[in-house]
């Protein structure tokens, strides 16, 4: 019986110690937030360094959120001219930035998940910017300027998407799966360029220059864009 009652109290002792840490971890992990409409506002670091900075100029109403959790995480909103800006970055060392800015109002979004993950999305004069990186390492980039539409998506290790779009047009790239790179541009009005690229294969799209396609691992890579089509 004594035997029982030790063994016992080593289960209880044991558990205790674990909700401790645990609890322990969750505090220093920490989360910072903000959100503005028309001041500029920093939280953190955190225990462990986040940051999450939201600056909406006194132009307003502007809306500027930011959110940011992991090991020296670092999110940016920043927005003016009636537009709205939204941040959010997750994982070690992550980083994520949106800026909207410009007549007409403009939006952009991005969201960095993964270690070392980067988003950065930047609209200007009534564009929409949206930039999505998930996985380590993963870098997406999405501008879009004078009434544009830029849609990047980077998701797996490594994986890098590109998009850019000016005077009216629309560009999207997607990069799925490790070592994947996905680029779209457009320029020039009324066009429409899109890149996706799969298990580390290479898409480039513009409209103004041919495409190029490259296909590894049996995955995808296919362009549409004015300059013609590849895949």
């Amino acid at each position: 019986m004594q035997t029982r009652i030790v063994q016992v109290g080593a289960v209880i002792a044991a558990v205790s110690l674990a909700l401790i840490v645990a609890r322990t971890e969750a505090f220093a992990a920490g989360k910072e937030s903000c959100s503005t409409t028309t001041t500029d506002v920093s939280t953190g670091p955190s225990a462990d360094g986040a940051v999450a900075t939201c600056d909406a100029a006194t132009d307003g109403p502007n809306g500027a959120m930011a959110k940011a959790s992991g090991e020296d995480a670092n999110a940016t909103a920043e927005a003016s001219d009636g537009s709205d800006a939204k941040a959010t970055a997750k994982g070690g060392h992550s980083d994520s930035t949106a800026e909207a800015e410009g007549t007409g109002g403009s939006m952009a979004v991005s969201s960095a998940k993964g270690d070392d993950a980067d988003a950065t999305a930047e609209a200007s004069g009534g564009s929409d910017a949206k930039a999505t990186a998930k996985g380590d390492d993963s870098d997406a980039t999405a501008e879009a300027e004078s009434g544009s539409m830029a849609v990047s998506s980077a998701k797996g290790k490594d994986s890098d998407a590109t998009a850019e779009a000016a005077n009216g047009s629309n560009a999207q790239a997607t990069a799925s799966g490790t070592d994947s790179d996905a680029e779209a541009s457009a320029e020039n009005t009324g066009t429409n360029v899109t890149a996706l690229a799969t298990k580390g294969s290479t898409a480039i799209g513009s409209d103004t220059s041919p495409p190029t396609c490259m296909r590894r691992h049996g995955g995808k890579a296919v362009v549409t864009s004015p300059m013609g089509n590849c895949e």
